[in-house]
């Protein structure tokens, strides 16, 4: 973890590898996993993120706006994900190497697909997935149950087997 200007404030359940990059005034709620090589940075403005969470590797989380980026529960950040808007709602999914970008903002289960990214002042609302190239864009008919039951499982792995592996930040 980097130690420059950092207010880590964590939950108990919180597993937060060492070598994560974690900069500025940032919250992590209880059971969110935060991989290896993740960045999170406050720039400023702090970050909450909320419960359940999993950011994977590479994933990046940075608030250039002076307001909170509010990062709701349940979200799965895939690898080289990037999110640099206002804030996310809750059981989304933002996929390999794709972007929440500008001062953007994501509703509740949405997905972003691989490579996708928001427009830069777009309020994506609930239950959208962003796909395919050149980009399209449909609601989501699926009840989220499925992922909700997938991401509970992948949690669960993930605080058994990450502390066997890794150095874990240990909540205070």
């Amino acid at each position: 973890m980097s130690s420059s200007r950092c207010r880590l404030h964590l939950a108990p359940r919180a597993l937060v590898c060492k070598n994560a990059v974690i900069e500025g005034d940032v919250q992590i709620g209880n059971g969110t996993v935060v991989h290896v090589g993740a960045s999170i940075i406050a720039k400023n403005g702090p970050i909450v993120i909320g419960a359940n969470n999993i950011i994977c590797e590479r994933a990046t989380i940075i608030n250039n706006h002076s307001a909170p980026l509010m990062i709701g529960d349940g979200n799965l950040l895939e690898t080289d994900s990037r999110i640099e808007g206002r804030g996310i709602g809750h059981r989304n999914i933002v996929q390999v190497r794709s972007k929440v970008i500008g001062s953007s903002t994501l509703g509740n289960n949405c997905v972003v697909s691989t490579t996708c990214a928001t427009e830069p002042t777009e309020n994506v609302p609930d239950n959208t997935v962003l796909y395919g190239n050149p980009q399209s864009r449909r609601t989501r008919v699926d009840a989220d149950t499925d992922h909700t039951a997938v991401h509970i499982k992948h949690l669960e792995y993930i605080h058994e087997m990450l502390p066997r592996y890794n150095h874990i930040i240990e909540a205070e």
